[in-house]
């Protein structure tokens, strides 16, 4: 008998597990990205993610008209890749990132009274805990090789003639970290009075993530770790105004979008807590997105972007990316939405 509330809580945990709908509100989610850089020997670069809810808060019919508490835990596994010319090394690299985030929600809304529009502001607190790789195993200085037996990246030895290095290696090195985050999220959102999704809104997000040092499998080694850094602090700012009412969707003239709307995003990172002789490094990209929401739900369009700074991605970090991108940005889950009169 003991066990009964367990097997009732996994039961309900089962039945409430789902990839997300089309239809489905969420918070905070990658999208889908596929882009091609204007860069030397750089074909494209591909944003891959998959997420899985353990259960969303957000899917309550009401939470918008009458505000209240939502919880969303979720798994993501987010890949990113970037297609090279290079013969030898023709993705590099591939990252992966697998994730466990919790988002505590509350729906508050603003007290101002209106006859053409209904505001709300959505905080979200978020916790989260995930590992980072590039997938690759070698020796982590140029150069090298690891040697028979290594249990570290930087057990390393070099063949006769060729001088030991300390620069990091940047074609086949690896590169793994345990992190551990936590992020504050504010959302303003303006409603047509009568129902609908949202005219425009604006978003604000601040958050830490820490690089757990830990000796056990995937764990970040310290000479690494000193010149990555302990801890990163990210940040978004990010507005969205509605640009075109009911139509027909463009290229797909068959099929008919809700609306169309622009969202300009700037986002970026600053990493702290490198060693002796690194200096703080960040990088920022900035996105300007057209996209069509289906009537059959998803959104999708064209987006461009201009990176700026520290290259991102895996062992990379140490070299600029300074670079525009063109691409198409795909969402396959629903704003939030206000009930209408009578719902």
């Amino acid at each position: 008998m003991r066990r009964a509330p367990l097997n009732v809580l996994l039961a309900l945990t089962a039945c409430a597990a789902h990839f997300p709908r089309v239809e489905e509100p969420t918070l905070d989610l990658e999208p889908i990205t596929i882009g091609v850089p204007f860069a030397r020997n750089q074909l494209f670069e591909a944003q891959l993610p998959l997420h899985f809810f353990l259960h969303d808060g957000l899917e309550h019919p009401r939470l918008m008209n009458d505000g209240g508490f939502g919880v969303a835990p979720a798994f993501s596994f987010i890949a990113t890749l970037r297609m090279e010319t290079s013969q030898s090394t023709p993705i590099r690299p591939p990252s992966y990132l697998p994730r466990l985030r919790l988002q505590l929600v509350d729906v508050l809304p603003l007290a101002w009274r209106s006859a053409s529009h209904a505001d709300r502001l959505l905080v979200s607190l978020g916790v989260m805990a995930a590992h980072h790789s590039n997938g690759q195993k070698g020796c982590a200085l140029r150069d090298g090789a690891l040697l028979p037996g290594a249990t570290s990246d930087f057990d390393c030895g070099w063949p006769p003639g060729v001088p030991r290095s300390g620069e990091l290696n940047l074609d086949s090195g690896s590169f793994t970290e345990h992190l551990l985050g936590a992020e504050l999220l504010l959302r303003w959102l303006s409603f047509p009075v009568d129902g609908g999704a949202s005219r425009g809104g604006a978003t604000g997000k601040h958050g830490v993530d820490w690089n757990v040092p830990c000796t056990f499998s995937g764990c970040i080694e310290p000479a690494m770790r000193r010149r990555y850094g302990e801890s990163a602090i990210r940040w978004l700012a990010s507005g969205e105004l509605l640009a075109a009412g009911h139509h027909r969707a463009i290229p797909f003239r068959a099929r008919e979008a809700s609306d169309a709307r622009l969202r300009l995003t700037a986002s970026g990172a600053v990493h702290l807590g490198l060693g002796q002789g690194h200096s703080p490094y960040g990088d920022a990209p900035f996105d300007l997105a057209y996209l069509t929401r289906f009537e059959h739900g998803g959104s999708g369009g064209p987006f461009v972007r201009y990176h700026h700074g520290r290259d991102p991605l895996n062992i990379r970090f140490e070299e600029r990316w300074d670079v525009w991108l063109v691409g198409y940005l795909v969402e396959l889950t629903g704003p939030p939405m206000l009930e209408g009169p009578g719902h």
